[in-house]
């Protein structure tokens, strides 16, 4: 597979080779700022109110807000070429670096046309581009922005995630996206080693990364799109597989992830499921009864004129080791955003997020949390 992808690239290359006109270029950016509240009862396992020194709220530049300069040009050939610069606030360079490993920190070229588009880069995996998301449908995007989690105090134990492995993160990749056929398109993925990020150095010597940063990793999946009697309906399914590594003599599973997606929506209402089941991948081959590792997410949305109001629950579980029960994570989330036109929006959202050790079955989180979002797309 790895030469099957060696081979297009470098086909890519050899055929889009030649004279081009001066690239159109442009700019366009986006800003974001948070307030919020936590008021948490339950932290590490403990009651909160003993943990004195927390402080629970404050005021936060969250994580997105970067500079992004694309830049296009058509080839002799016909063939449109792309690219995409951004430059991230909390990137390595400024200290702060909440966007280090994460694809909105993007930089990427790409080639589209008849054969669908091809692109290379710290870009999104496939899956990431293909599946119906619920978790950023809502005003304010949460949970997937991480809002809620700035000042709450998360347990420290592995609770299952509702997303696919890979999910949004920025190491190199090769892409392939058709275009849409009957409502049919597909789309695949190579990323070569997860470990080699950008908070990494670009000889970054893979085999020292972590057992869960997979070699190899293949994203694919499929979709469909269709409109009934005025409902517009999108399915997909993904696969996510890639290898793994022996570490002290011990081997660990390989990685096998199935992503499945729904979306309706009709008449300004948006509704999206989508169930995420990873196995046993990353753990010890030693443990037998480990693993079972899936999350789910269904979130809804009604627009109506400038103003949004949305819902989205998630839940996940896991087995981490043999003989335990299964540690699990919920969070609800409610938001409702009003759009103040020019591309700013001011948002709201109340959201609760529980944890659950499966070794003692107590919880090690309990809180509520309380957000204001004010951003500036331009």
């Amino acid at each position: 597979m790895k030469k099957f992808f060696t081979l297009a690239l470098m086909t890519v290359v050899a055929a889009f080779t030649a004279s081009v006109a001066k690239a159109e270029i442009s700019f366009s950016g986006y800003q974001e700022f948070y307030a919020e509240s936590v008021d948490q009862s339950t932290a590490a396992g403990l009651d909160a109110a003993t943990q004195t020194d927390v402080s629970r709220n404050g005021l936060s530049n969250g994580r997105f807000t970067r500079i992004i300069a694309t830049a296009s040009t058509t080839l002799d050939s016909g063939i449109e070429v792309g690219t995409v610069f951004s430059i991230a606030r909390d990137g390595s360079a400024s200290g702060d670096t909440d966007t280090n490993i994460v694809a909105v920190n993007e930089n990427s070229i790409n080639f589209s046309g008849g054969f669908g588009t091809i692109a290379l880069g710290n870009i999104f995996s496939n899956g990431t581009m293909m599946h119906n998301r619920g978790t950023t449908l809502i005003p304010t995007a949460e949970p997937d922005n991480g809002g809620i989690d700035n000042y709450l105090t998360a347990g420290g134990g592995s609770y299952g995630t509702t997303e696919e492995v890979g999910y949004a993160l920025d190491g190199m990749k090769l892409r392939y996206a058709s275009n849409v056929y009957e409502g049919f398109s597909f789309g695949i993925s190579y990323e070569p080693c997860m470990g080699k990020n950008t908070s990494q150095v670009s000889h970054y010597d893979c085999n020292a990364a972590s057992v869960t940063n997979y070699h190899d990793v293949i994203d694919t999946a499929i979709g469909w799109g269709g409109n009934f009697e005025g409902v517009d309906v999108s399915l997909t399914y993904g696969y996510v597989g890639g290898n793994t590594k022996i570490v002290n003599a011990t081997e660990y599973s390989d990685l096998e992830n199935h992503t499945y997606s729904a979306k309706l929506a009709v008449a300004g209402a948006t509704l999206i499921y989508r169930q995420n089941n990873y196995g046993d991948s990353g753990l010890s081959k030693a443990v037998e009864n480990d693993g079972d590792g899936e999350g789910s997410v269904w979130a809804v949305r009604y627009d109506m004129g400038n103003i949004s109001l949305g819902y989205a629950h998630t839940e996940s579980s896991v087995v981490a080791a043999d003989g335990e029960s299964a540690s699990t994570a919920e969070r609800d989330v409610f938001g409702v955003g009003y759009n103040l036109g020019g591309g700013v929006l001011i948002e709201l959202a109340h959201g609760t997020k529980e944890e659950t050790d499966g070794v003692d079955n107590l919880k090690d989180t309990e809180a509520d949390v309380t957000l204001a979002k004010l951003s500036f797309g331009f």
